[in-house]
């Protein structure tokens, strides 16, 4: 892989977490549900793309199944925070457990300005830094402006970053463009 954005090589990252772009690894989630995470390889690129340090090789069946059953923690603890339930204790310790392996040194690069991850390590250490970034986000200033898109098509969730917290898509771009031309098409159709 030459570079790290190539339209993000068919991930979604237009929720303001990694830990809510993890969980957009099923596309179109309770609509026409597609898994992107189908085998390892998909895991690295993942892990590539969201700009994390490369995991060793190979990721094992058991470590996917790790890296699957994190994100459908973060899933749910999500769905639980945007509908106003109360999250199951297992999926509070899935993330806990994942959030337990330390994650990869930082290391201050040669500019003494910019910083970058050590070499490869194991998955479980890339994947403690998604469960870290849930744990921030979830006891942290913004755990109360996670939302669901309300595009049509679109299933992501996003933290609303804006100042009057009100902000109703992933992005602008993708899903309030569509809901701004639908209103038109819509208002013109009627006069």
């Amino acid at each position: 892989m030459e570079t790290k954005d190539q339209r993000r090589l068919g991930f979604p990252f237009r929720s303001g977490s990694l830990a809510l772009d993890f969980v957009a690894t099923v596309a179109k989630r309770d609509m026409n549900e597609r898994e992107l995470l189908v085998d390892s390889d998909a895991l690295h690129t993942w892990i590539f793309v969201a700009g994390l340090p490369p995991a060793l090789d190979p990721i094992t069946p058991d470590r996917l199944e790790d890296a699957i059953a994190l994100r459908e923690a973060l899933n749910h603890l999500t769905r639980s925070r945007v509908d106003g339930s109360r999250p199951a204790p297992a999926a509070i310790d899935t993330i806990n457990r994942a959030a337990s392996y330390g994650p990869p040194p930082l290391l201050l690069a040669y500019d003494a300005a910019n910083s970058h991850f050590g070499g490869s390590v194991d998955v479980r250490n890339v994947l403690s830094i998604v469960a870290r970034d849930a744990v921030d986000l979830y006891s942290g200033p913004y755990r109360d402006r996670i939302r669901r898109c309300l595009g049509h098509e679109c299933s992501l969730y996003f933290v609303d970053r804006s100042r009057q917290g009100n902000r109703r898509w992933c992005s602008m771009a993708a899903c309030g463009e569509k809901a701004s031309s639908a209103a038109y098409r819509e208002r013109a159709r009627h006069n």
